[in-house]
């Protein structure tokens, strides 16, 4: 077998220093997803804010995420993935300042919204990898990549708790804050600089309407059940939101440089990987949100923990979301990247099944949201592997934006859909049994999604 052919750019490159520099970006952003949760009842009071509202400070980092993500990986593709990579950072440490001084808890939300735009971290993390790295290495450091992403997200339940007990909820927002700024200084000096690598314009429209789009949908999702799903705002906003896709692919198919290149879903495989990333975020926040409310709740309903001993029962998770990760390549290495999403579905599928029959066994929760994690990490990986292996090389921050996106959406969508679930059958074993049920079965949805990708 002859070697595999390195550009220039790659053969100059140390790997390790850079995949360093791009997982300690990563794992800034993954950080600020969860890092707030047990600190919502104390933002709550700080601010004589209702429980409802506080739970928008987690809603806008997702919303904002979910809108500046393409559009910076768009932008990546057009002015370099490190330049792009450096501004994203640099609005990542803005908008923890602003929030640690937040006088009011509207300044609050505007600084979440400049967070927000740390989501982009990944998708461009991603292309750096797949311009920079040799091919040889570029598994392994996307397994390091998303390794982070559950990592920070698990970790941050147990930090989190530990942070605002001993300093208070400001200290999160000053850790976020060193994060951006060691990630800053990180990328800068290991990352080589990169130029574009196509040629033209952002897509202003497209952006607008991708924007319009999404937080339609997204505010639809996560008010549905506040409001009611029939209300006219909710149902307004579906509208809205259908009416912004909608004008999204009639653009974006005309558009030399589309933000969004909804053509690329024509490929069938970029569209089953896609939807599987749906349920790849979607799953884990289902124990996101209920495992806190289950380990918490005093005993006779839960376990009757503290916050932080809750945070501690579920870092194995966060841990094996890691390993996953890290793992992924390795299997990839030896069968299809279709079958080892498939697999790791099928873990999340055992981890779910085995959390519904013994929600009241605190083993058994802890050893099933472990399974979840692990399988989250190595799906979530070999789906990203997919995505640049598949898209064009000069489109894939784009192309990995889009699925983050879609992650993000999965996300934001398993938030509301706890709350309607515990809301209708109330706290107890039954509504906990149901909500991890659902789990399951998308978890067995998306492994058979994962399992046609081969066929395609």
């Amino acid at each position: 077998m002859t070697a595999p052919v390195r550009t220039i750019e790659q053969a100059e490159v140390r790997s390790g220093p850079v995949v360093f520099a791009l997982a300690l970006a990563v794992l800034g952003f993954s950080l600020m997803q969860t890092l707030l949760v047990p600190a919502l009842p104390e933002l709550a009071h700080s601010f004589e804010a209702q429980p409802g509202a506080a739970g928008w400070i987690l809603t806008v980092y997702l919303l904002a995420g979910a809108v500046t993500a393409p559009i910076l990986g768009a932008l990546g593709d057009l002015h370099g993935h490190r330049r792009l990579l450096l501004v994203t950072l640099a609005l990542f440490a803005v908008g923890s300042v602003l929030a640690f001084f937040a006088p009011s808890f509207a300044v609050l939300l505007v600084a979440r919204v400049v967070q927000g735009a740390a989501t982009a971290s990944f998708p461009l993390a991603l292309a750096i990898v797949r311009v920079q790295l040799p091919a040889e290495r570029r598994a392994a450091a996307i397994g390091w990549l998303s390794g982070m992403l559950g990592l920070g997200a698990g970790s941050a339940l147990v930090i989190g708790g530990i942070l605002t007990d001993v300093v208070g909820w400001r200290g999160l927002f000053g850790f976020g804050a060193m994060m951006a700024l060691a990630s800053l200084a990180a990328v800068a000096r290991w990352v080589p600089r990169g130029h574009g690598r196509r040629v033209g314009r952002l897509d202003l429209a497209g952006a607008a309407l991708l924007a319009a789009g999404l937080a339609a949908l997204l505010l639809a999702i996560s008010q549905g059940s506040t409001w009611g799903w029939a209300s006219p705002a909710a149902i307004g906003l579906f509208a809205a939101a259908a009416a912004g896709f909608a004008g999204l692919v009639l653009v974006e198919r005309r558009t030399a440089v589309p933000v969004v290149d909804v053509r690329s879903l024509a490929d069938v495989r970029l569209a089953l990987v896609s939807l599987v990333t749906v349920f790849l975020g979607f799953v884990p926040y289902l124990f996101y949100v209920a495992l806190p409310i289950l380990l918490e709740s005093p005993a006779g309903i839960g376990h009757g923990m503290s916050v932080t001993a809750a945070g501690i029962a579920m870092l194995p998770s966060a841990v094996l979301v890691f390993v996953g990760g890290r793992l992924a390549p390795a299997l990839i290495s030896r069968v299809p990247g279709g079958v080892v999403v498939s697999l790791a579905l099928v873990v999340m599928l055992a981890g779910s099944t085995l959390a519904a029959l013994w929600p009241s066994s605190l083993a058994a929760v802890v050893i099933g949201f472990a399974l979840i994690g692990f399988g989250n990490g190595a799906g979530f990986a070999a789906a990203s592997d997919l995505v640049t292996r598949i898209a064009p090389r000069d489109e894939v921050a784009a192309a990995a934006g889009l699925n983050g996106v879609l992650r993000t959406v999965g996300s934001a969508v398993g938030i509301p859909v706890t709350g309607a679930i515990l809301a209708t059958s109330a706290v107890d074993e039954a509504g906990l049994r149901a909500l991890f049920l659902l789990a399951a079965v998308a978890s067995l949805v998306a492994a058979l999604l994962g399992a046609l990708i081969r066929r395609a």
